[in-house]
């Protein structure tokens, strides 16, 4: 399609094949070739975040092998899942997978804009020994662009469908040359509805997004850089809520809801339509053949449907500071502090029955809220990070050393009221939790020989997790819980380099994620009573080890310049942190499990080629094969069998294609972009074969194309048309599994066909 005009071809874009051997990764706290890096790490440098069109956590799942973005109950609900590991929505637990900003960890607890960034790293596989938080599936590092020495910048403005419009900037100042620099760059977001609710015929899924952030870089001298990074955010719109996707029919075990808003239960409905029962409902519309077919119904009005009786309103507001000082001591040893301040706050309405039925909503008239705070749910967390490292190494380069300590001081404050309708029952889980966490550890890596490397990496982490119920807690205020835990984590790692193109590793590693306590279920008395898995709100740390081999190569194949990474690996872990929904005093709960055991083994492998100067191939593939061996853990006392493993489709990949064609004169130069992405289907629920049936998520494939005429005619200007999921495929990114609680299993619709035209202006 590309070939009508009779031109030289250009060079592949970067990113491609060719310059794979200089993509620079910080997967150790240091900078490194990827392709010399032994472990697994996906990198994506800021030039293909562009092209691929990343511009939340949604789109990274495509970017990057093996990461899938998951979402519970509604689209700004979501966590990272690497390597089988995740974590549960009300279950608090820490992250299975921890993001960075910076070098400093930060929580996702909304959905958010991603602008003007250098790269985004995955690192996959335990993580203790070398960043600040303790991990069991990876980390995932997100790096901002930091000031330059020069005056430059960009503007962009993209238009789509759906009235969807995002636009950012940047601009670079450089003050005092080489010693006073500053970086402005915002972004700005609206539009993006596409789920049409039954109810009130409302669209929802819109958000207005703004986004600023300074950083400003101070070099007194030469060896001190210090440079200090504050981005503040905020968010407001509508969440893309769930769809009622299976329910439990009447006569069936946790069928109740399914049997009460029946048509055979007329005498129920005509109290509802006659506002006997429920005084004014219903003010929306309700399909009259009842709850257990309302699935069905909703897949025949078309796609992206609701029916739910909710205002569906998201709100969310974020501060971070980052401070990073380097000082070069000598040019063997370097001291580097890096200091983190983050603070957000979310606050969502989703029906957590997902039917037009008053049977469960986020509102307690009880509690006397009034205005906009009536029917909401809240969440915000205040965390302070402090990092000390130095780092060394000898003169002839053969070690290379880093040692250091880290601190963090986290809370979180839970609120969310409900209204049981049935029983007109208003309760509200309110409670604070905290951390505090202080590390010390070290890694060293030592060339035994010119192609031989031993790396050997250990940390210790001391946890003190506390809770403390609130004014209007279910729970009864006050109720103070505290524990403290602690434990190691380890790395050692061989690699071979065969050739400079060719590098063999084996590494293997231990690591841990902090137990502590449920906000959503009844205090226990004391942790030990608790530690039995009996349905108490205190459960046990999560601990990981795993083994990994791999092959990693980038050089010439045949004339062709070719990129070909292959790593096996296989993960043990124990008290597996997940959650199981029940009825307490009449009340819905989260209990936190531990399940005993599980074993997690899969294969990663991506393919580059570049066989001509204008065209790169490639591709990627997971599998990941997740099992409970010990799945049995119990409830308030009585057996649950987990099972199958949930938020792990068995196979993902992608396949791509870059092209560039270079236009006659100066009139710039065309870049084609097209990936094919697929997964296979999943479990949203780790209960699917028990106490969650119909959490199945189908397999799907998305079709992404971007075109880009680049400098055009000679300037800076760049136009672009792009699409997403070409073939309009209706999938889902995840769910909410509540059978036994609201006869309903939900899931969350993945972002329809997006299309639109964009224009970037560099200077």
């Amino acid at each position: 399609m590309l070939l009508s005009a009779a031109p030289a071809w250009a060079q592949a874009p970067a990113d491609g094949v060719s310059s794979q051997k200089e993509i620079i990764v910080t997967a150790r706290r240091r900078n490194e070739a990827i392709q010399d890096v032994p472990l697994t790490v996906a990198a994506i440098g800021s030039e293909a975040l562009e092209t691929r069109g990343v511009h939340t956590e949604a789109d990274l799942q495509i970017a990057i092998p093996g990461l899938v973005v998951r979402t519970s109950n509604n689209s700004n609900q979501l966590n990272y899942v690497m390597r089988g590991e995740s974590v549960d929505a009300y279950s608090g637990s820490p992250p299975g997978v921890q993001p960075y900003i910076n070098e400093v960890p930060f929580p996702t607890i909304s959905a958010t804009a991603f602008y003007d960034l250098a790269s985004v790293q995955a690192v996959k596989g335990p993580q203790g020994t070398l960043f600040g938080r303790n991990s069991t599936g990876g980390a995932v590092l997100f790096q901002t662009q930091e000031p330059v020495n020069y005056f430059t910048g960009y503007a962009s403005i993209q238009y789509g469908n759906r009235d969807k419009l995002i636009a950012e900037g940047a601009l670079n100042l450089p003050l005092v040359d080489d010693k006073v620099l500053v970086r402005l760059a915002g972004t700005a977001t609206s539009g993006g509805a596409y789920v049409r609710n039954l109810y009130d015929g409302k669209l929802l899924g819109d958000s207005q997004n703004r986004s600023g952030r300074f950083s400003l870089l101070l070099r007194p001298v030469e060896s001190l850089t210090n440079v200090t990074t504050v981005q503040i955010s905020k968010s407001t719109g509508t969440n893309a809520p769930n769809t009622m996707y299976h329910t439990i029919p009447c006569g069936d075990d946790y069928g109740f809801n399914s049997c009460t808003y029946s048509p055979d239960n007329q005498p129920f409905f005509d109290s509802l339509l006659a506002g006997g029962l429920f005084p004014g409902y219903p003010s929306g519309y309700v399909y009259p053949g009842g709850f257990e077919d309302l699935p069905e119904f909703l897949r025949s009005q078309g796609k992206y449907v609701v029916n739910a009786n909710a205002p569906f309103f998201h709100r969310a507001h974020s501060e971070m500071v980052v401070n990073k000082t380097n000082f070069e001591v000598s040019p063997y040893i370097t001291i580097k502090n890096v200091f983190g301040f983050s603070f957000s706050k979310n606050a969502i309405n989703y029906d957590t029955d997902y039917s037009p039925y008053p049977i469960v909503q986020q509102y307690s008239p009880s509690l006397e809220l009034t205005g906009e705070d009536l029917p909401v749910e809240t969440s915000s967390t205040r965390t302070w990070s402090d990092e000390l490292q130095i780092q060394g190494a000898t003169p002839d380069d053969r070690l290379n050393w880093l040692a250091g300590v880290f601190y963090i001081d986290s809370t979180e404050d839970y609120f969310s009221p409900l209204w049981l309708g049935a029983l007109d029952f208003s309760v509200a889980y309110n409670a604070k939790t905290g951390n505090r966490s202080f590390a010390v550890f070290g890694q060293a890596t030592y060339k035994l020989t010119d192609q031989l490397s031993l790396t050997l990496g250990g940390r210790y982490t001391w946890e003190k997790i506390t809770l403390r119920q609130l004014e209007q807690s279910i729970f009864g205020a006050g109720n103070p819980q505290q524990v403290k835990q602690d434990d190691p984590s380890w790395t050692v790692s061989l690699d071979y380099h065969v050739s400079p193109d060719l590098m063999l590793y084996a590494t293997t590693r231990g690591s841990w994620r902090r137990g502590g306590f449920n906000p959503f279920n009844p205090p226990t008395a004391t942790p030990t009573t608790a530690a039995t898995g009996s349905g108490g709100n205190y459960f046990l740390p999560e601990k990981v080890r795993d083994a990994e081999i791999g092959i990693k190569y980038s050089g010439d194949g045949a004339g062709i310049p070719v990129r070909a990474n292959v790593a096996l690996y296989q993960s043990w872990v124990t008290n597996i942190q997940k959650t199981a929904y029940t009825v307490i005093g009449g009340t819905v709960s989260s209990a936190t499990i531990n399940v005993p055991k599980a074993k997690i083994k899969g294969i990663e492998a991506d393919l580059g080629i570049q066989p001509a100067s204008w065209l790169s191939l490639g591709g990627t593939m997971t599998y990941t094969d997740a099992k409970f061996t010990e799945a049995t853990s119990s409830l308030f006392g009585q057996p649950v069998v987990y099972g199958p493993f949930g938020d792990v489709p068995k196979f993902s990949g992608s396949v791509y294609a870059d092209t560039s064609l270079d236009l006659p004169g100066e009139a710039g130069s065309l870049n084609y972009h097209v990936e094919v992405y697929n997964q296979s289907s999943f479990y949203f629920s780790n209960l699917g074969g028990t106490l969650q049936p119909g959490t199945k998520l189908p397999a799907y494939t998305l079709v992404n194309m971007r075109l880009d005429w680049d400098e055009i005619m000679g300037s800076g200007v760049k136009a672009s048309l792009f699409v997403k999921n070409l073939t309009g495929k209706v999938y889902y990114t995840g769910g909410s599994a509540g059978a036994q609680n609201f006869s309903v299993e939900s899931a969350t619709f993945g972002a329809p066909r997006t299309y639109g035209v964009a224009l970037r202006v560099d200077f």
